[in-house]
């Protein structure tokens, strides 16, 4: 589904509702939301129900954090594991705090009161792992996924076919493989991948819609590396018998969360729904960058006081430093960190990525790069207005000017103010080579193109999980 701007799944809109909907429901059976007749613990204090959905929304904001609801989550069991356990730790003590803000326990034993709770978000979460192994037991369920055919051949659809049956596999099934052209139909025997059908030749005007609509298909991918002579008429007879017919770019912006520069065109960037930057968007924006950074800099005081007494203790040198980085519309600016690497990082004056095992780092510096800490200092980038929470992380002048040579749109990137954390921040690796700079530009594109105030939300919920699982740093 596209809400606002952004896709988001299906299935994990689904989910999402199902858990919320068991977390709440077991807050009033325990009685902690007005009366339950079934309940057996009579003291226990009433919640509103505004306050139980504040509950509620509070532990769904957990559980996305730590990656619960993201595509590797629901195809990688180790990977669900692992969040699912953190997510439990974190699940607890925030409940229990919003609960005890809410309605003081004053007139309970608190020990019993924070007793009765716990074992509530236990047998919780214990439901929730028997729900998610039963999720991934059906996702290999073909009835459950969605069926699709490629329409193309080459590299744009043995791209598409590799997606589909890899990343791809948790709720999308190919049903068959297009060829352009009549060939497809000429005889009894149409070759689908890996199906034989046995089919009829197909009268025209419609083979490619009854093919189709044989195999019960629901999408059509038309990913052709060329063009000309592409069957318009028929695939619009395929959209009238209620099949969607999507192009490459559309499918891969939707399915990967970024756009191929190695075949988007400037005509599609400019046709293509987004790219919408609006004053009202931009102010709204840059009100809420403000506050939140006011808000910031308080909370982040004392762990950065903390941070620049390690920094003195551990290496020679000042506790901040600044570097110039490209910025909105390609003006130049200096960004602010605290330093995780030694003064003479670059004593030649020739800037490099960082490495794995950049032996340019201090010991106090791989915690704090590891940890972002030293991206805090930049909330006050963000107050003069250089940068902004969420954006294309911004990059140093001697790579932009060797990237922009060889990566077309690459200047698209700097229409938006760049960001603490980003888009490609939250999907991607660290950036180390020209290779890394194009694998982000696809995130960034998409972003600039999508920016929404709820792309913006999911991207500062992900930063938590990128923090905590320490995803990408270096």
């Amino acid at each position: 589904m596209r809400i606002l701007r952004h896709y988001v799944g299906l299935p994990t809109i689904v989910l999402a509702l199902a858990e919320g909907a068991l977390f709440l429901c077991g807050l009033w059976a325990l009685g902690f939301i007005g009366k339950c007749e079934a309940c057996y613990f009579d003291d226990v204090v009433d919640l509103e129900v505004y306050e139980a959905l504040l509950v509620t929304g509070t532990f769904l904001l957990i559980v996305a954090a730590t990656g619960l609801y993201n595509r590797d989550a629901f195809v990688d069991f180790r990977v669900f594991a692992q969040r699912f356990v953190l997510a439990s730790q974190m699940v607890l003590l925030p409940t229990v705090a919003v609960v005890g803000i809410l309605k003081s326990a004053a007139d309970l034993p608190f020990g019993w009161y924070i007793g009765i709770l716990t074992v509530a978000i236990a047998v919780f979460f214990a439901a929730i792992f028997a729900i998610r192994v039963l999720l991934f037991w059906t996702l290999n369920l073909d009835l459950l996924k969605r069926r699709v055919v490629i329409l193309g051949q080459g590299t744009l659809a043995d791209t598409v076919s590799n997606f589909v049956s890899n990343e791809g596999s948790s709720h999308l099934r190919c049903v068959g493989r297009l060829a352009q052209g009549r060939n497809v139909v000429g005889g009894n025997t149409v070759s689908l991948g890996n199906i034989v059908a046995r089919a009829r030749p197909f009268a025209r005007p419609a083979p490619y819609a009854r093919l189709a609509e044989s195999l019960h298909a629901e999408e059509i991918i038309v990913a052709t590396d060329d063009r000309r002579g592409l069957p318009v008429e028929e695939l619009l007879r395929c959209r009238l018998q209620g099949i969607q017919v999507t192009d490459y770019l559309s499918f891969w912006e939707r399915e990967a969360g970024q756009i191929d520069i190695d075949h988007v065109g400037a005509g599609w960037l400019a046709f293509a729904d987004g790219f919408r930057l609006n004053l009202p968007r931009r102010s709204v924006k840059r009100v809420i960058d403000v506050v939140v950074s006011l808000l910031g800099l308080v909370l982040a005081a004392p762990l950065l006081a903390i941070a620049a007494a390690f920094i003195k203790l551990d290496s020679r040198g000042p506790v901040f430093f600044t570097q110039e980085r490209v910025g909105l519309d390609g003006k130049v600016f200096k960004i602010l960190k605290l330093r995780s690497m030694r003064v003479d990082a670059e004593h030649d004056g020739v800037p490099r990525w960082a490495s794995n095992g950049d032996d340019r780092v201090t010991r106090v510096g791989r915690v704090i790069r590891k940890t972002r800490i030293d991206e805090i200092p930049q909330v006050i980038n963000v107050l003069k207005g250089d940068m902004s929470f969420i954006g294309p992380r911004p990059e140093r002048p001697y790579f932009v000017e060797q990237i922009r040579k060889e990566i077309p749109f690459y200047d698209l990137r700097h229409r938006v103010r760049p960001g603490i954390t980003g888009w490609a921040q939250v999907n991607y690796q660290y950036g180390a080579s020209m290779e890394d700079a194009k694998r982000k530009l696809a995130y960034d594109l998409y972003y600039v193109k999508n920016n929404d105030s709820l792309l913006d939300a999911a991207i500062l919920v992900q930063t938590v999980r990128v923090v905590l699982f320490g995803h990408g740093s270096r």
